[in-house]
C-alpha cells in the first residue's frame, strides 16, 4: 500500500507527512513522508499520535460528546497537525507546513482521506494482547524505562523473562500489571 499513498500524498501542496495508525493498539499501518522529513521514527509517531486519539475520545466521553467522526487539529509555529478518525478503526495523522491555511489544508485532507477509506482493509485488525499493550505503554512513558520492568517484576512478582515477553501473559497478570503501571506513573486510570 506505501505506492499507493505515495501516489496519494505526494502532490499536495505543504503536506509533509501522513501516518496510518491502526487503532486501538496505536500500530503504523502505513506511512509516508516528504524527503525532508525522512530522519522522523514512524513508529514512534504512530505510538505516540494513537496514544492521543486514545484520550481524546476518552475525553470526549466524559463529556458525553463522542463523535465517529473526530478531528484533532493542532497548530505550532512549523506545522499544523490534523488527526482524523478513518473507518475501520484506523486514524490518518497529516502534518502540513504551518504556511498552508486552514481552509486549503481541510479541503485537501478531505480528499486524500476519501481516497485513504477506499484502499483500507475491511477485515479487522488483531488486537495485541493486554499485556502486550501494557507493557508497552510504560516502556513508552515511564520516567526510567530502563528499570521499570525490574520495578514491576519486584511489585507484582511476575518474572522479568515474562514481562520482556509479555506474549504469554495471563489476564490476571495483565491486570496485575496494569496496577502497577498505574501506581508507578502515578495514574488513577489507565485505558488500552
Amino acid at each position: 500500500m506505501s505506492t499507493q499513498i505515495h501516489n496519494m500524498a505526494a502532490h499536495i501542496d505543504g503536506l509533509k507527512a501522513l501516518f496510518i495508525i491502526a487503532m486501538p493498539d496505536a500500530l503504523l499501518f502505513d506511512s509516508w513522508t516528504s524527503t525532508k522529513q525522512n530522519e522522523w521514527d514512524s513508529t514512534q509517531i504512530a505510538s505516540y499520535f494513537g496514544d492521543m486519539v486514545r484520550a481524546n475520545r476518552q475525553g470526549l466521553n466524559v463529556l458525553s460528546a463522542w463523535s465517529d467522526e473526530m478531528q484533532i487539529t493542532v497548530e505550532t509555529g512549523e506545522s499544523r497537525l490534523v488527526m482524523h478518525e478513518l473507518k475501520n478503526d484506523f486514524v490518518a495523522v497529516a502534518i502540513f507546513e504551518a504556511r498552508i491555511s486552514l481552509g486549503m489544508l481541510r479541503l485537501e485532507l478531505k480528499r486524500l482521506l476519501e481516497n485513504v477509506n477506499e484502499i483500507l482493509p475491511v477485515a479487522e485488525i488483531e488486537r495485541r494482547s493486554q499485556g502486550i499493550r501494557i507493557v508497552d505503554f510504560l516502556l513508552r512513558y515511564a520516567p526510567d524505562p530502563h528499570a521499570v520492568l525490574a520495578r514491576v517484576s519486584l511489585m507484582t512478582g511476575i518474572s522479568l523473562e515474562q514481562l520482556k515477553n509479555p506474549v504469554e501473559l495471563s489476564d490476571e497478570e495483565a491486570a496485575s500489571i496494569k496496577e502497577s503501571a498505574k501506581t508507578i506513573l502515578g495514574l488513577s486510570q489507565i485505558d488500552i
